[in-house]
């Protein structure tokens, strides 16, 4: 260690002489040794779990050594017990509660509601909030059908909150399916964004009624039987969704934390999609131009003529041969066809690795997404004294007291927190130690 600057060590000090008090000369003489910066503090915050546990930091993720929730949802860690280890994880993620408007489920009561639907029968739902880079945030409405896996589809701007709205439909996208577990991820990454738990609970499938002006289907009567009373075997709720599925018409009533008691919803199906669209063999080609190869200009000193074809040929060295017939053996070019393998038989199957497509779901249909505000508790009105006028909009009240609910709005990553973690979207990214994420802008939530 260095010693601090003393007179008495320079070569010019003689004892007895007056040492002046100047810009070049330190003032305290005593001072021989540096002193000890003082201990820096942990930039740590330090929280409680939601269950009353020990104290947690928010990105204990980062702090241990196991493998992180990306890892997990790529596939890229085998592991035997998910609800124990993403449980794990998502217990070291745990914010403190912002206001006591936010609703939460505890991490007990979540895992004991995702034990009792680890069956075939089961009728588990999630809506996971995913700000993608590219595609944009949006909500995937995810539903059990059998023991291992699930339907989705990504519905652009969240749930229909306001009966009265003026944008009361959503689009709904059909997407590839899920393994079950993954109903319990909350994860980020620069390739995937940020994603979270929304909402999260059980599901329930009421018949789907046509409107009493029109003609009564199958559909409108499908838990009555031909002489009026009620089929005296029960249905569970799966094989009613597998049914209406087919059926490409589903009234959904969802269960969670979030959303309000009774909301139900309705999804129908663009019947001008419903097609399975061709399967690209191969990564798309791209036009790749020739590098020139630099050739010296001929002059009157070069005097040594060119050999004649046969040596040419002779002198080619051939390295670039065998280092092609090295790349085509190499480790990368293995991972690469193994990789556009599993490519393959994702779209071949629109089923992720782990999960079966016995529904029939196909990849990129679209379905209309509306509020069923009759079956959410709303009925129509017309205020007494006013004349109904032509083309004049109901307004929607509830029906009667305790029916119905408050509006809500979805408005998107910036505010919408989890229902587990408590998190945002970014608390997600810091976790996970992703940096200058970029998301993509242009997303507004519907606000009327």
């Amino acid at each position: 260690m260095k010693r601090a600057y003393s007179p008495e060590s320079s070569p010019e000090y003689e004892p007895g002489k007056e040492i002046p008090l100047n810009d070049q000369r330190p003032i305290l003489l005593s001072l021989n040794a540096p002193v000890s910066p003082p201990r820096k503090r942990s930039s740590i915050k330090w929280v409680k779990d939601g269950d009353g546990g020990d104290a947690i930091p928010p990105n204990a993720s980062q702090l241990n050594t196991s493998p992180s929730l990306v890892a997990i949802e790529a596939g890229q860690v085998k592991v035997t017990d998910h609800l124990s280890t993403i449980s794990a994880k998502l217990k070291e993620c745990v914010r403190p509660v912002p206001t006591q408007s936010l609703p939460r489920l505890p991490i007990n009561d979540w895992m004991e509601l995702y034990r009792r639907n680890e069956h075939p029968e089961g009728r588990h739902f999630v809506i996971h909030q995913h700000d993608h880079p590219i595609a944009g945030p949006h909500y995937d409405l995810r539903l059990q059908f059998s023991e291992t896996s699930s339907v989705s589809w990504s519905v652009m701007y969240g749930m229909p909150g306001d009966p009265n709205s003026q944008r009361l439909n959503r689009n709904a996208t059909e997407t590839r399916i899920h393994c079950l577990w993954n109903h319990l991820i909350e994860t980020a990454s620069h390739e995937t964004g940020s994603m979270i738990i929304w909402d999260t609970g059980e599901y329930e499938i009421l018949p789907y009624q046509m409107d009493p002006s029109g003609p009564e289907t199958d559909d409108s009567r499908s838990e009555v039987s031909e002489d009026g009373h009620v089929s005296p075997e029960p249905i569970s709720d799966s094989a009613k969704l597998r049914e209406a599925f087919q059926n490409r018409k589903i009234r959904l009533r969802l269960h969670g934390t979030r959303l309000p008691k009774d909301y139900t919803i309705i999804l129908r199906m663009d019947k001008t999609t419903d097609f399975a669209r061709p399967i690209r063999q191969g990564p798309k080609r791209r036009r790749q131009s020739r590098p020139r190869v630099p050739q010296a200009p001929l002059t009157s000193d070069s005097g040594s003529p060119s050999p004649p074809p046969s040596e040419q040929n002779s002198r080619v060295d051939p390295t670039p041969q065998r280092c092609q017939s090295e790349s085509q053996n190499s480790p990368t070019k293995a991972h690469v066809d193994d990789t556009y393998t599993a490519d393959m038989e994702i779209q071949i199957n629109n089923a992720y690795p782990g999960s079966s497509n016995t529904i029939g779901s196909i990849h990129q249909r679209r379905w209309y997404l509306s509020l069923d505000r009759e079956s959410s508790g709303f009925e129509p009105t017309v205020n007494a004294g006013e004349v109904k006028e032509r083309g004049r909009k109901k307004r929607w009240t509830p029906k009667l007291v305790g029916q119905g609910f408050e509006p809500f709005y979805v408005h998107g990553p910036d505010s919408e927190r989890s229902v587990i973690t408590a998190r945002l979207g970014r608390d997600v990214l810091d976790d996970e130690a992703v940096e200058k994420f970029v998301p993509r802008r242009g997303w507004r939530p519907v606000l009327h």
